[in-house]
């Protein structure tokens, strides 16, 4: 069509290593979720241990 262009390719960025900081909250994360999904299944236990007679 006449009045349409092309468009330009995409070129990925060169991949870079991960700063220490990147790598060090992302291990944090990492645990702070590992302790919040540890939580909620214990707290699903105890739940249903109390939901049992229901």
């Amino acid at each position: 069509m006449p009045g349409k262009r092309a468009r330009k390719s995409a070129q990925p960025s060169p991949a870079r290593a991960p700063a220490e900081h990147e790598v060090e909250c992302a291990m944090q994360l990492r645990r702070i979720g590992d302790r919040l999904n540890w939580r909620q299944k214990l707290l699903s236990v105890i739940a249903k241990l109390f939901r049992s007679g229901t």
